[in-house]
């Protein structure tokens, strides 16, 4: 047997040893030979290293190293993902380099690789289901749509007193003693590296910073309120990837980018498709007829929405964002995140926009889209990023999703 990174692992090695996750439940058994969905599920749930079957791992070999720019599969697939962007832009061309070497370590989180989408004007059979009327309706409904916990509202108030404190934080939070030991857990571990252990939340606040932590505590707070949707309509795990993604991107991104605030495009991003869970929830035989809707037509399916729901998912989750007394700044930013724009927007609306097309370009989960679509050049150039800083940014948000999404949804 040999112990191996889990990102170096490929679909067809030999498991040559039980994998136990950290609760002590079984994952998998010995002798099970691996497939793209064991792998990411390993990932998922944050397993470093696992013991493969060495004859596996030898076989295996050959394998990764067909992930390279001369792999006619692997040229085929990028091919295919990127066909609505132009390969020969400096930006694209760069995010499609490094998707190669992304496919050959297996960082891709695809089930298989699909082949030649042949679009068609056909007309969609399914369209028995009515379109939802009046959807903003819901919103307003407190008996289907009940209001976020109260110490949501309390946090939210709290930050936008400027002379909120890490006291007055630590305050609030720690009368939810679950949120409270979340929150500790994710300051103390490897996400932040602080280096010393953190055994309160208002020192928590000092070494973060006031809005850090508030922004922690508000993220998971909404991300509890939407965890009962059945994983039989969307793979919730996927779907929390690609968003607490989103989020890390857009943090990374503010560093780079002067006068945007991190824990705003974070949250913006890290809630940029809450609008579609609840179309997910609420609606979901209209749901389920827009996805063969987008298949049969080749459209996405936030250009699908208005026509099934009366506006996208964007606009939805900006309108929710509102109702839960979310600042109209982040409304913005998840009201934007799949604007054409003509000419440059808002920095903040730019980086969240830029992050969900990366984290989407390069494989990190899935929010339900079967396309990758054409970069916004206009958002690209708002954020006065040059290319050879997207490497370090993507290693960046490799490094920090398995730890994050563990602490955010698991």
């Amino acid at each position: 047997m040999k112990k191996l990174n889990v990102n170096k692992v490929v679909p067809g090695m030999i498991l040559g040893q039980d994998v136990i996750n950290t609760d002590g439940r079984l994952l998998f058994s010995k002798d099970l030979e691996l497939t793209q969905k064991e792998i990411r599920t390993l990932k998922m749930w944050g397993i470093p290293e696992i013991f493969i079957d060495l004859k596996s791992h030898k076989d295996s070999q050959e394998d990764i190293g067909n992930g390279s720019k001369d792999n006619p599969q692997t040229r085929q697939f990028l091919d295919n993902w990127f066909c609505n962007n132009d390969l020969k832009n400096p930006v694209i061309e760069t995010i499609y380099n490094l998707c190669i070497d992304r496919l050959g370590n297996n960082l891709f989180e695809f089930a298989s690789l699909p082949g030649n989408k042949k679009k068609t004007s056909r007309p969609h059979n399914d369209m028995k289901i009515k379109p939802v009327k009046d959807i903003h309706l819901l919103i307003e409904d407190d008996i289907k749509l009940p209001a976020l916990p109260t110490i949501f509202s309390e946090i939210n108030e709290a930050i936008k007193n400027p002379k909120c404190s890490g006291k007055d934080i630590a305050a609030i939070v720690t009368k939810d003693p679950s949120l409270s030991a979340t929150l500790l857990r994710i300051v103390n571990s490897a996400y932040y590296g602080l280096g010393q252990k953190v055994e309160s939340l208002e020192y928590a606040a000092m070494a973060l910073g006031t809005r850090q932590v508030s922004s922690l505590a508000l993220g998971i707070t909404v991300i509890n309120y939407f965890k009962g949707i059945s994983d039989s309509r969307i793979n919730m795990q996927s779907f929390w990837r690609h968003s607490v993604a989103c989020g890390i991107a857009a943090k990374t991104f503010a560093t780079h980018v002067k006068g945007v605030v991190a824990e705003r495009v974070f949250i913006g991003g890290l809630l940029h498709d809450i609008g579609r869970l609840v179309f997910l929830n609420f609606y979901p035989l209209e749901c389920n007829s827009l996805v063969k809707h987008s298949l049969s037509s080749g459209s996405f399916l936030y250009r699908l929405e208005p026509k099934h729901f009366g506006m996208t998912h964007a606009r939805f989750g900006s309108l929710l964002a509102k109702n839960w007394n979310f600042s109209n700044r982040i409304s913005q930013l998840i009201q934007h995140h799949h604007d054409d724009f003509k000419k440059t927007p808002p920095k903040e609306i730019a980086v969240v926009a830029v992050s969900n097309w990366l984290v989407n370009a390069i494989g990190i989960g899935s929010s339900g889209e079967n396309e990758l679509p054409a970069l916004n050049m206009s958002a690209w150039k708002s954020l006065g990023v040059p290319e050879s800083l997207l490497d370090s940014i993507i290693k960046q948000i490799d490094r920090q999703i398995v730890e994050a999404v563990k602490f955010f949804y698991e």
